[in-house]
């Protein structure tokens, strides 16, 4: 044990320098005096200041660094700590396996017996450290020192030999029937006020947990004493003995067992908390887990027997009692094989696997939700347990198969199972806790109320550290043979085992008997319609608040309800529904906009296509209506069809969904993928219904519950608010796009027009046909020969200036001339032609060509989109 942590922590003081600071100030007063300059004094200021600023900033990272170091030896601690504690337990289990504490005839007879253990000094200790002051992190590390000083546990050992033996009790009693079973040594009792004489051992009785040894020549030790098992005791024969020793049967049959009859009723004045479940060789193995428990530990290697002990202690609780009295609830993570065929028992509220982590938690839940209605009703009746008006609750029994494997998939089970086992005797539920290795996998604080621990086939280790010195002989027993471990006392037993029969006879004894009611909430529908929902009633907004929106039932087991769920959009803030194709995403879009539209709230459903959806964000932003729903379906789709234009897209989006919350409305849009649409929900949605996704990233990267993502989830079930959500089902015909087309336009007839256009020969046959009165203008170059003049006279035609964007930016002051009174008009070019012509700087908004689009730049004012298909080039 030598870590050899850095314990030495650092409490510098930053100081002020005074000499260095105030030397400049000096220097720059005589530079002064020197010069006459003032500048220089402005100089001298600075001196303090900065001394000042640096002064602050050192104890700053001054302070930084502390809390750095002071986490630093916090974790050093901790792992020196641990090492103390690892260290000790091998030093322990080393000198355990070099003096055991178990009867064996092999024993030389100069080794000492082990009586028990008691606190030593330590060989692994480290080398004495000086620690000097008195500081809260040195008296830590004294503390850990003198900790690592003294093993707490090791054995106490007297010579073989005459050994005295001092106290009255069974605690005496088993000490004397341990002691003369060792070979080479002599037990002799003596009462109280007797003196053994100083020339021998002699072992006092105090209490049932202390021991007061004393060998010759020594110092008295206090000690814990320690008791071999039943199980050691008869299989060794005392000396001279001829007796045979009884061993368990090599198979029980659980049919077989006294107390069940063929029709699977008992046969028995047992209590009817009394189950039989083995046979140790000489009567039937009797548990009663209400009295000796309230809880049990069970543990054993892979095919040792301990699953099949679930299986026939829960036949044998539901042969005793009926479904009023008993609820089984059974939780199997090996898959769900070990309870097959029980969950058909009418006493079955459950079974929970690790195939559906869903259930489990919802399981986990609702378990505490138990609890707290447990305690409801005990209170209501003015009862502190169960045990003082047993009719009152129906005793619930957990079963657990492989607990370290639920632990490890759902670590915040372990709280939840730690509460159960401190409350469950007086509430009426007990656990059965079935694992591998149960002292690593049951924390002190379950297993600590585990009255009753039944250890099947282990490693010597692994049986010594469950149930003590006895677990070492486990190594070796055959399949369902267990040490059965009570408060009565320690026994070896064969447990039975059940077949398809038994578990008829049981499920034909309650044939007749309605099954046990679930003590929680059935899960949430598949589907959910509005005929299953409260679907709401028309209301007005008040003060033009768009008021909650209920779209579906949480599920929250918690508190055992399934209230609405409900989106608020000024609590809220924007929502954003975020599912893979079929998850349901648009359906629950739907939902939010009908339970809007009940509400009195005006909708806003967003165009698929970039240009109307450009032209609507732009009219919502500008004059948005007070509680006012914005939705767009696939804004991610939308976003990513719009190409270079998406960056200026999502501006507008933005700027419509401040107008709308500042109006007391919401924005609510459908996202494909979290992962690939990170812009899209980048700062944008405060709130986020998750669905179905596409794999377990992705449903974790949208802010659903790590671990709990479901590939076979319906639809429009999916996560809010951190609990389980069903949406109600709507026509997605809820979502009807806005319209949102281009004002027509035409020439004007008083004016002249300037048209920049790709395609200017087929623009220019479009014209002709649609304005035969007015000339067109295609020679922009002779035109501009006597533009000054024409510009001056009054014209009685109006002409339509034609000509590209390259023939514009050559007649360029023809063009600045005619824009003055003419408006622009550009077809079929793109927003590069538009910018470098016009010299617009700002986006302009995107148009569709093929529907007769074009831009529109009136004198005076802005780029505007219209429709004037007699304008295109077809």
């Amino acid at each position: 044990l030598n870590p050899k942590p850095n314990f030495k922590l650092t409490h510098e003081i930053i100081p002020f320098h005074i000499i260095s600071d105030i030397a400049p100030i000096i220097g720059a007063a005589a530079i002064g005096i020197a010069t006459g300059s003032a500048f220089v004094w402005v100089f001298a200021l600075l001196s303090p200041l900065i001394a000042i600023a640096t002064t602050l900033d050192g104890r700053r990272v001054a302070r930084r660094e502390r809390r750095a170091e002071a986490q630093r030896f916090e974790r050093e601690c901790a792992a020196f700590d641990q090492a103390i504690t690892r260290a000790h337990a091998i030093e322990t289990a080393e000198a355990a396996a070099r003096y055991p504490n178990a009867v064996a005839t092999d024993l030389a007879a100069v080794d000492p017996v082990r009586l028990g253990s008691a606190p030593r000094r330590s060989a692994v200790a480290p080398d004495d450290v000086l620690v000097v002051g008195e500081s809260a992190e040195e008296n830590v590390v004294r503390a850990l020192l003198a900790r690592a000083r003294v093993n707490p546990s090791m054995p106490v050992l007297v010579p073989r030999g005459r050994v005295v033996l001092m106290g009255e009790g069974v605690v005496t009693d088993a000490l004397e029937r341990r002691l003369a079973r060792e070979p080479g040594v002599e037990v002799v009792r003596a009462g109280v006020g007797e003196h053994p004489g100083h020339d021998a051992v002699t072992v006092r009785v105090m209490t049932a947990t202390r021991l007061e040894v004393r060998v010759p020549g020594q110092q008295p030790v206090e000690a814990r004493p320690e008791f071999v098992s039943r199980v050691a005791v008869d299989s060794v024969r005392a000396p001279g003995a001829a007796e045979s020793i009884t061993q368990p049967p090599s198979a029980v049959p659980w049919s077989a067992l006294a107390g069940v009859a063929p029709s699977g009723e008992p046969l028995t004045d047992a209590p009817p908390s009394a189950l039989a479940f083995g046979h140790d060789g000489k009567a039937v193995a009797m548990l009663e887990l209400e009295r000796e428990g309230p809880h049990a530990l069970v543990g054993g290697t892979t095919g040792s027997g301990k699953s099949e002990f679930l299986r026939t202690l829960a036949l044998a609780w539901a042969a005793r009692r009926s479904p009023a009295e008993l609820h089984l609830l059974f939780i199997d993570f090996k898959g769900g094989a070990t309870f097959a065929g029980l969950t058909e028992l009418p006493h079955t509220v459950g079974l929970v696997t690790d195939l559906d982590p869903l259930v489990a938690e919802r399981a986990v839940q609702s378990l505490r939700a138990e609890l707290r209605r447990r305690e409801r009703v005990l209170v209501d009746a003015g009862v502190r347990d169960l045990a003082q008006s047993p009719d009152l609750l129906a005793r619930l029994v957990v079963l657990v198969d492989e607990f370290a494997a639920l632990i490890e998939s759902f670590p915040d089970l372990q709280a939840v199972f730690a509460d159960i086992s401190a409350r469950g005797r007086s509430l009426g539920v007990h656990l059965v806790l079935c694992t591998q290795h149960p002292a690593a996998a049951v924390r002190d604080a379950v297993a600590a109320n585990c009255g009753v621990r039944i250890a099947f086939r282990m490693s010597e280790s692994a049986g010594a550290s469950f149930i003590g010195p006895s677990g070492r002989e486990l190594a070796s027993v055959p399949p369902g043979r267990a040490v059965v471990v009570t408060g009565e006392g320690t026994r070896l037993v064969q447990v039975a085992t059940i077949d398809d029969g038994d578990l008829e006879l049981v499920r034909h004894r309650w044939a007749t008997v309605a099954p046990a009611s679930t003590p929680w909430m059935p899960p949430l529908p598949a589907t959910l319609t509005w005929r299953d929902f409260p679907d709401p009633e028309p209301t007005e907004s008040s003060d033009g608040m768009l008021p909650p929106v209920p779209f579906g039932l949480l599920d929250d087991p918690l508190h055992q309800q399934q209230p609405l769920a409900l989106w608020d959009p000024q609590r809220d803030g924007a929502l954003a529904v975020v599912g893979a194709p079929r998850s349901g995403r648009s359906t629950a879009l739907a939902a939010v906009a009908r339970a809007a539209r009940a509400r009195g709230a005006s909708v806003v459903v967003l165009p698929s296509s970039v240009v109307e959806a450009w032209a609507v964000l732009e009219r919502v932003a500008e004059h948005p209506d007070d509680g006012l729903l914005l939705v767009a379906d696939d804004l991610d789709h939308l976003v990513a069809i719009s190409g270079d234009l998406a960056p200026d897209l999502l501006v507008r989006w933005d700027a419509a969904a401040r107008a709308v919350r500042r109006g007391g409305g919401g924005v609510a849009a459908t996202i494909g993928s979290a992962s690939t649409a990170r812009s899209a929900l980048s700062g944008r949605f405060e709130s986020r219904l998750v669905l179905r996704c596409r794999d377990a990233d992705d449903h974790a990267l949208a802010g659903a519950p790590r671990g709990l993502f479901d590939r076979a989830a319906p639809a429009g079930r999916g996560w809010w608010a951190d609990r389980q959500v069903q949406v109600v089902h709507t026509d997605c015909g809820e979502l009807v796009p806005e319209e949102s087309p281009a004002e027509p336009w035409t020439v004007p007839s008083t004016h002249d027009t300037i048209v920049i256009a790709r395609r200017v020969d087929a623009v220019a046959a479009s014209l002709r046909q649609a304005y035969p009165e007015h000339s067109l203008v295609l020679d922009l170059a002779a035109e501009s020969v006597w533009g000054q003049t024409s510009t001056q006279t009054v014209t009685v035609t109006p002409r339509i200036y034609l000509a590209d964007p390259d023939g514009w930016q050559a007649a360029w002051s023809l063009f600045s001339s005619l824009r003055r009174t003419a408006p622009v008009v550009v077809s079929g070019a793109d927003a590069a032609d538009v910018r470098a012509v016009l010299g617009v700087r700002s986006m302009p908004p995107p148009i569709d060509p093929r529907n007769g689009d074009v831009w529109v730049l009136e004198p005076g004012g802005s780029l505007q989109r219209r429709r004037a298909a007699d304008m295109t080039a077809g």
